[in-house]
């Protein structure tokens, strides 16, 4: 079908004007693109900066925790005396004091020179305004009638409450001469053992 020329003619405004409504449209909907994922990117940041904030709140109150229960952890170990300086007289003292009580045989032992705890895990605090575990290592020689014998005296040392009794490692074997017979009471085992002897040292007890 062939248009009329003048037609045409008569045509042309309202095709302009569908052309430019056209692109009008098409511009707004690219703008209302543009805006949609302006929109969502504005969301997004809205989102991860509330969840930053939840998890920076969630950090403070897991640090408050942990500094509460630290205050507890150290006032025990304040009040069982194991905050300050090395506590070798102490040691000493309940060493020959359970083995009076006890009536055990002979106990031999060397203590190692204080040095910080180093053990898998445990972060220390090496500012000067910070307090440090410190452990001095205590080297046993005992002989027993019977296991029960090492048990209870590790016992007793960790609740003579001077320090922290941590045993690293303890052997166990038969005594030279002992025998299964009668007789007096002798040693039947011998136990060679590593403790640390742990402390808490504070600024103030340096």
């Amino acid at each position: 079908m062939m248009l009329d020329r003048s037609v045409l003619k008569q045509l042309r405004v309202p095709i302009a004007a569908a052309f430019v409504l056209v692109g009008i449209g098409v511009a707004a909907l690219i703008v209302s693109d543009n805006r949609l994922v302006e929109a969502r990117k504005a969301q997004k940041a809205a989102q991860d900066q509330l969840r930053s904030t939840r998890d920076r709140v969630s950090r403070v109150a897991e640090e408050e925790r942990e500094i509460r229960d630290n205050l507890v952890h150290f006032e025990k170990m304040a009040r069982r005396g194991m905050v300050g300086a090395e506590k070798r007289l102490e040691w000493v003292e309940s060493i020959a004091a359970i083995r009076q009580r006890r009536r055990l045989f002979e106990i031999r032992y060397t203590v190692d020179a204080q040095r910080a705890v180093d053990y898998p895990g445990i972060v220390q605090t090496r500012k000067s305004d910070g307090a440090t575990f410190m452990a001095s290592r205590l080297k046993l020689d005992m002989q027993l009638l019977h296991e029960g014998d090492l048990l209870d005296f590790l016992a007793d040392l960790e609740a003579a409450g001077n320090s922290l009794v941590s045993p690293r490692s303890c052997s166990i074997t038969r005594a030279e001469g002992a025998g299964g017979g009668g007789g007096p009471l002798r040693p039947r085992l011998r136990a060679n053992c590593v403790i640390d002897m742990i402390t808490l040292k504070t600024p103030d007890s340096a």
